[in-house]
C-alpha cells in the first residue's frame, strides 16, 4: 500500500555500514514535500539481517557494500527467510551488480552517486506499490491454485490454435496424464479421431459464436469408459475478442449407472404391468365377454327384450378388451424376440393411422434383429416421440418410419411432410426432443435431426448393434477383460 492510500508512515530500514550515509538517506526523506517516512539504520550485515527477519519494516535499503559480505548476499539470505518487503539495492553504477541484483529479486535499485529526495521517494513509492501489487497477485494465484487443486472438474485452457497451455491436476489424475503430456499438444495428440474432429468442430463454433457450448463424451481407459459432461467457453480479452477456450468436465459415469439401474427397473415394471394386463385383466374381460354373449343368446331365443342390453354388453366388454391390450402394448412394446422391434414399429405405424388420422407408414426392406431388448424399447420411444413431434408441432399429415441394419448399426428414421424445422435457425428446448436426445445417451446412440430435401423434417437415430458374447467357459486361468471400446455419444440436434 502507497504512502499516497494511508496515513501511516512507510518505514524504511537502510543496511549500510557507513554512518554518513545513513545520515545523508535520513536528510533526504526529511526534505520530500508532504512526505510521511521513518528510517531505521542497521549498520552491520547481521544486524540488517536480523532486523529484516522482524518484518516490521515497509521497505528495506540494501547498501552493495557490507564488510566481508555485499548487499546480493544479504538480498538472497533475507528472501529465503521470507522477506515480506521489497529492497532497493544501493550500488555505484555498476551494471553487472545491478543486473544481478534484480536478476535475485530487487525491486529496484540506485546509485549512491546520484542519489536525491526525488529519485530516492520516486523509487521507494513505486517498490511498495509494485510489491504489494505482486503480493496480491501471488495470493490471487495461491487461491486459484488451491481451487484447481481440489475442484472435482478437470479444467483445461486451450489457445486458439487448438494447443493445450493449462490443465488441473483432476485432468492430470483422471486421465492419467502429466502436465508435460498436455502442454503444447492438440486434441488429434490425446483422443481418438472422432472425439478430436468433434472437439475441432466444437472450438471453431466457440470462437465463431463466442458463446458456451455443453456436450457428453465417452472416454476410453483400461478400466471402463467414462462419461463427461464437458461445459467449453471463449475466454475474451478486453475487446471481446476471443483469446483462449477455456472448458471443464464432470465425471457423470455413476450418475449415467444410476441413471441406466432406474431406466431398467422403470422398463420392467411397465412391462410387468402391461403383462398383467394382458394376461390378467384382458383374460378375465374375455371371459366375462363369453359369458355375456352366451347369456344373450339364451335371452335371444326366449326372444326377451334383454337380449338387445346383452348385445350392447358384449360390444362395449370387447372394446374394453381393446383397450386393454392396447394399454399393454404402449406399456410393453418391445419383447426380446426376433422382429420384436419390427412388430412393435408396424404396430406404432397401424395405430398411428387410426387414432390420428394421419398416414403412418412403415418400411423396412430385410428383417432387423435387435440384440439389445432395452435399447429396442428406448427406439421404439424415441420413434413415438419423433411422430408426436411432428403431428404436434409439425401438423404432418404423412409419415414414414424406416428401420435398417448395416455394418453393425441399427438405423431407425421418422420421415415426415410437415413444416419442417425453423428457417431462423432457431432451436426450441421442447421435452420431446430431450426425451429422445436423453433415451439416445442412455444406449450409446446419436441422434440427428433435419429438414429433408422433399420437405418435412428428418429424424435419424443410429446405434451400435453388438451382439451377446457368448457365455465364457471356466477353466484354470482368469478370463481377460474385453478392452473398454469408445461410446458414440448424441451430438447436439436442433429441436423443432
Amino acid at each position: 500500500m502507497s504512502a499516497q492510500e494511508t496515513t501511516e508512515p512507510i518505514k524504511v530500514l537502510l543496511v549500510d555500514d557507513d554512518q554518513d550515509s545513513y545520515i545523508l538517506t535520513r536528510h533526504q526523506l526529511s526534505k520530500i514535500p508532504g512526505g510521511n517516512f521513518v528510517i531505521d539504520w542497521a549498520p552491520s550485515y547481521d544486524a540488517g539481517l536480523a532486523a529484516i527477519e522482524k518484518n516490521s519494516h515497509d521497505v528495506y535499503l540494501l547498501d552493495y557494500r557490507l564488510g566481508a559480505k555485499t548487499g546480493l548476499d544479504l538480498l538472497q539470505e533475507a528472501l529465503a527467510a521470507g522477506c515480506k518487503a521489497p529492497m532497493i539495492m544501493l550500488t555505484s553504477e555498476n551494471p553487472t551488480v545491478d543486473t544481478e541484483a534484480m536478476r535475485l529479486g530487487a525491486a529496484d535499485f540506485l546509485s549512491k552517486d546520484k542519489l536525491d529526495s526525488a529519485l530516492l521517494e520516486r523509487s521507494i513509492r513505486y517498490s511498495v506499490k509494485h510489491f504489494n501489487t505482486l503480493r496480491q497477485l501471488r495470493e490471487s494465484e495461491a487461491r486459484l491454485a488451491s481451487f484447481m487443486h481440489y475442484v472435482p472438474c478437470a479444467v483445461f485452457i486451450k489457445n486458439l490454435q487448438g494447443r493445450y497451455v493449462f490443465v488441473n491436476e483432476t485432468c492430470e489424475k483422471v486421465f492419467r496424464r502429466k502436465l508435460d503430456q498436455w502442454v503444447g499438444r492438440t486434441d488429434e495428440d490425446l483422443w481418438s479421431k472422432s472425439l478430436a474432429n468433434k472437439f475441432k468442430q466444437i472450438d471453431h463454433q466457440i470462437i465463431r459464436d463466442k458463446k458456451a457450448v455443453e456436450t457428453t463424451e465417452s472416454v476410453s481407459h483400461e478400466d471402463g469408459t467414462q462419461h463427461w459432461l464437458s461445459t467449453r467457453f471463449p475466454i475474451l480479452d478486453e475487446q471481446g475478442a476471443p483469446i483462449m477456450i477455456g472448458g471443464a468436465a464432470i465425471n457423470i459415469t455413476e450418475s449415467r449407472r444410476l441413471e441406466r439401474e432406474i431406466q431398467t427397473v422403470s422398463e420392467r415394471e411397465q412391462r410387468r404391468i402391461g403383462q398383467d394386463l394382458h394376461d390378467g385383466l384382458g383374460q378375465y374381460l374375455t371371459g366375462i365377454a363369453c359369458m355375456v354373449k352366451v347369456l344373450g343368446a339364451k335371452l335371444a331365443e326366449k326372444k326377451l327384450p334383454e337380449a338387445a342390453d346383452a348385445q350392447r354388453i358384449t360390444a362395449m366388454v370387447n372394446e374394453t378388451i381393446q383397450q386393454t391390450r392396447d394399454l399393454a402394448r404402449g406399456l410393453c412394446p418391445v419383447e426380446l424376440e426376433t422382429n420384436g422391434l419390427q412388430a412393435a414399429l408396424q404396430e406404432l405405424a397401424s395405430r398411428v393411422t387410426k387414432l390420428f388420422a394421419v398416414e403412418c407408414e412403415f418400411k423396412v426392406p430385410m428383417v432387423v434383429q435387435m440384440y439389445d431388448n432395452a435399447a429396442a424399447v428406448h427406439l421404439y420411444r424415441i420413434a413415438q416421440e419423433a411422430i408426436n413431434n411432428a403431428i404436434k408441432h409439425g401438423n404432418a399429415t404423412r409419415i414414414q418410419l424406416g428401420l435398417t441394419a448395416a455394418n453393425g448399426q441399427i438405423i431407425l428414421t421418422v420421415k415426415d411432410n410437415g413444416a419442417g424445422l425453423p428457417v431462423n435457425g432457431q432451436k426450441s428446448h421442447g421435452m420431446g426432443l430431450r426425451v429422445m436426445n436423453y433415451r439416445a445417451a442412455m444406449i450409446g446412440a446419436s441422434v440427428h435431426i433435419e429438414n429433408s430435401a422433399e420437405g418435412g423434417a428428418l429424424v435419424k437415430c443410429t446405434v451400435q448393434n453388438n451382439r451377446p458374447a457368448p457365455p465364457v467357459r471356466k477353466t484354470g486361468g482368469k478370463p481377460k477383460a474385453p478392452k473398454a471400446i469408445e461410446a458414440k455419444e448424441p451430438e447436439p440436434a436442433m429441436a423443432k
